[in-house]
């Protein structure tokens, strides 16, 4: 930004129009008010000369509750359809209004000029669920945009389900906006595909995130109970019926009190909302709450009202534990580092409360509604409980960091606000933390799906479909996936690459960008999260990506390359990512070869497309019909110089691309390569590689993961013959070690009698001396003198005995030198066998050798 824009001579913002999910007196939700109030906390800081002006359904209300001038909104939400919110659109948009007798709303006469600003406060209104909400800001958007006024998008989740049409008006709303906030990770990536600039986005906590900390307006701070003994906020929306006799409601009820009793922690229920069956809510949180009390037999529940944003902010954040089906009690409690357990019930709700905890490196501490009705809250919070100390610690830690970044972050908006101009430097991001140590081994379990999101295309092949993969090498499958599946799929691949799901199993590779040969080898996890990795293979051992693999599809395929008897093993399961604007040059190569150490070669390639796959951004080229060449040499892998000139002719070269969600079947033989992604948005791809099972990798002779049908678990005569071997050197192994040990003991002992017969020496030496020093000795001293001297030689003698005794056994025996040649020998057999037998055989036996060598040496 130039000195001339940062100057406030320059621009000076006359209005902000806010506009956020805001009610009134009937219809009240603690989250979106928590939100506005901080929003309007901030213009006030940043631009205390500009007037907020606030967009609501009840605009009295609004007045009065913030101090604020109120206006309302556009009458979007009063239409029937989306027919007649486009009309209302389309009239809204028109430069003037079509008649002078008419005049435009009191929102949109708000933004006059470029000096008035509009201020789109967060919350999770931008999808296909709430079409108004998003008509309303589009409509706002357009009128500041004629003006040259910025618009200003922030704490916001987007989508996920958005229609096509909900989807081209929010990428129209975003492309308008000199700033672009989201809370968590999906929202980030959807930003992207839509079209922002990565420089215009940030990622962000939740506006309401530090509201805990703030005074509440009117200077009363709750204390409905007291607070010196432990406690637990719980926040439900109605998850069910909660007048009805739901089974969800006992096992929910049943769960809370058995923790509460295991804990010590009394429970007590906060409402989020209020109910207004006018605005489609026949249930409020209230009714939810109370018929979770009236199933608690034994531990009774305190009932609060309905408060303030900031008195429900500082409340949850006194509590010991904090269980939620509403998002805000977990953004109140993570800020104030207390341990937190969030309840999804569907996609969106999984995407918030999963994307608040992934900002404190907790978002596995969260479980489905269909969880809690199997009965597994309980165990999961009891082990959130005992674990509540370094919980607290990692939380505490992770929330000063967040703050460095959260300061950093609204330092920019600051002036963004108070000016109105465009910032010059990339918008700032928080950073995703990792969990702590103590929850490394707590793996995320897979989302519950329909049972048909996997199943979207028939398991039959037909003849004409063989023949054309015959000639070819390659065939278009069609669409394997819902769309509920297919973005589960991106969820679990970038959290585990974010380092918010934690698979020991899995295993991944950065995208450093530059040449193949020189990648970086595959790691267990990311020392940070990141979204630029290159692979995450191992996903077999993934219970969601598990559920892909069993596509009947992909079973009828193996059968008809391997045979309907056939078992059918994986030799690797993985999701390959071209990271927007990045990725690795995968030259021309087949899939097979002595490069990949298996006793035969796998045929049978599946690859499905978890985003668009085109020329743009990177998708494979293949060799038509090449797969009938074989394999081009004995190594396999990149072709040489001369096999891509002789093999590689452009008019047999075809692109592959593949929509989101389509599946092609390739020959392990056909040559392929992919290119560079020059697009703003990744290319994701599950590909897996099925083989017979019976195949084995010739480096250690073990089968791999049977995934259809049943193997023999019985290994072939020459495998048993080997362990057979390995046993019996095993126990010869430990027999010399066992001896070794025995001799080292004998001598230790044998050093000890030398140095005790030695110490006896010397006092009788020293006894001998204070007689003879006396000077009239008695002939009785004499002769005590002479047994003196001659217990001494005796002693002498017994100690050059046992040292003669000691050097025999310690070094120069014959037994020993035998002993010697035999660990040689045996050492020298164990590592013949280096390559098929595991290296902690050979930890006995290299022990013992360097015993007896230090030994020999002393």
């Amino acid at each position: 930004m130039t000195e001339q824009a940062r100057s406030p001579a320059a621009t000076t913002m006359r209005r902000w129009l806010v506009i956020g999910d805001i009610g009134g007196a009937a219809q009240f939700h603690v989250g979106d008010e928590a939100m506005f109030a901080a929003n309007l906390q901030l213009l006030q800081r940043a631009s205390p000369q500009a007037q907020r002006m606030a967009v609501s359904p009840d605009p009295a209300f609004t007045a009065t509750t913030y101090g604020v001038a109120a206006v309302p909104g556009l009458g979007f939400a009063d239409c029937a359809d989306d027919a007649e919110r486009e009309a209302l659109l389309a009239q809204l948009s028109l430069p003037s209004p079509a008649h002078w007798t008419q005049r435009r709303p009191a929102a949109m006469e708000a933004l006059r000029d470029a000096q008035d600003g509009l201020l789109i406060s967060g919350g999770g209104n931008l999808r296909s669920t709430w079409p108004a909400f998003l008509y309303e800001r589009l409509a706002l958007a357009r009128q500041a945009r004629r003006l040259g006024a910025p618009v200003v998008v922030v704490g916001q989740t987007l989508g996920p389900e958005l229609s096509a049409r909900h989807r081209a008006m929010l990428a129209e709303l975003l492309a308008m906006t000199a700033w672009v906030g989201v809370r968590e990770q999906p929202s980030y990536q959807l930003a992207l595909a839509l079209g922002v600039d990565a420089s215009r986005l940030s990622l962000q906590l939740d506006d309401a995130h530090g509201l805990w900390q703030q005074p509440s307006r009117d200077g009363y701070l709750p204390q409905p109970f007291a607070m010196d003994k432990p406690w637990m906020a719980l926040s439900f929306h109605p998850l069910c019926d909660p007048t009805g006799s739901d089974p969800l409601l006992d096992s929910l009820a049943q769960q809370l009190e058995e923790i509460a009793q295991r804990t010590g922690c009394r429970p007590v229920f906060i409402p989020h909302a209020r109910a207004d069956a006018a605005h489609g809510a026949p249930w409020s949180d209230a009714d939810m709450g109370q018929a979770l009390a009236a199933r608690m037999r034994h531990t009774p529940m305190l009932l609060l009202p309905v408060m303030l944003p900031e008195q429900v902010a500082w409340l949850t954040a006194q509590a010991h534990l904090v269980i939620s089906s509403r998002y805000h009690p977990l953004v109140f409690g993570l800020a104030a580092a207390k341990p937190c357990l969030g309840i999804w019930s569907d996609h969106y709700t999984r995407t918030k409360l999963q994307g608040a905890l992934a900002h404190h490196g907790s978002a596995h501490t969260a479980c489905s509604v269909q969880e809690v009705g199997d009965g597994l809250l309980s165990g999961r919070l009891a082990d959130l409980w005992q674990g509540r100390h370094a919980w607290q610690a990692h939380l505490a830690a992770q929330g000063r960091l967040l703050a460095d970044g959260e300061a950093r972050r609204q330092q920019a908006l600051t002036s963004l606000l108070a000016t109105g101009q465009m910032l010059e430097q990339p918008i700032p991001s928080i950073l995703i933390s990792k969990p702590p140590a103590a929850a490394d081994d707590m793996l995320a379990s897979a989302p519950p799906l329909s049972p048909d999101a996997f199943r979207r295309r028939s398991s039959m092949l037909t003849e004409a479909d063989w023949q054309q993969f015959a000639k070819d090498g390659f065939l278009h499958l069609g669409s394997v996936l819902s769309p509920e599946a297919l973005e589960a799929l991106r969820q679990r691949a970038d959290a585990l690459a974010l380092g918010e799901v934690y698979n020991p199993a899995v295993q991944m590779q950065l995208d450093t960008g530059g040449a193949y040969e020189e990648l970086p080898g595959a790691v267990e996890r990311f020392d940070e999260g990141t979204l630029r990795y290159r692979k995450i293979q191992g996903l077999e051992h993934d219970p969601l990506y598990a559920q892909l693999i069993d596509q009947p599809v992909f079973r009828t395929i193996c059968a008809g390359m391997y045979g309907a008897h056939a078992a059918v093993s994986i030799f690797r399961a993985m999701v390959m990512n071209k990271p927007a604007g990045h990725g690795t040059v995968l030259p021309w190569h087949q899939d097979g070869g002595a490069v990949w150490q298996l006793d035969r070669d796998p045929l049978v390639t599946l690859w499905v497309a978890l985003d668009d796959a085109n020329t743009a951004n990177g998708c494979m080229d293949a060799v038509r019909g090449s797969h009938r060449l074989g394999l081009l040499s004995t190594q396999g892998s990149t072709l040489t110089e001369d096999a891509v000139r002789a093999h590689c002719p452009p008019e047999l070269t075809v692109p592959l691309e593949v929509k989101a969600g389509h599946a092609v079947l390739m020959h392990n033989w056909l040559i392929h390569r992919s290119g560079l992604n020059t697009s703003p948005t990744p290319r994701r791809a599950f590909t897996m590689c099925c083989m017979d099972a019976r195949t084995r990798n010739l480096l250690t002779g073990a089968h791999f993961p049977v995934v259809y049908g049943a193997q023999s678990s019985a290994p072939d005569a020459y495998v048993q013959q080997l362990q057979a071997d390995l046993a019996a050197q095993t126990e010869r192994f430990g027999h010399a070690e066992r001896y070794a040990e025995d001799l080292l003991a004998t001598n230790d002992k044998r050093q000890a009698m030398i140095d005790e017969a030695t110490q006896y020496a010397r006092s009788l030496e020293a006894e001998l001396a204070r007689w003879q020093h006396g000077g009239n000795a008695t002939q009785q001293g004499q002769r005590a003198g002479s047994a003196v001297v001659q217990m001494r030689q005796e002693i002498l003698d017994l100690n050059h005995a046992l040292k003669t005794a000691y050097e025999q056994g310690g070094g120069g025996g014959q037994d020993m030198a035998r002993l010697r040649q035999q660990v040689v020998d045996l050492n020298a057999s164990i590592e013949a066998l280096h390559q098929s037998v595991s290296w902690r055989i050979t930890a006995p036996l290299r022990r013992l050798y360097e015993r007896l060598v230090l030994r020999s040496k002393s």
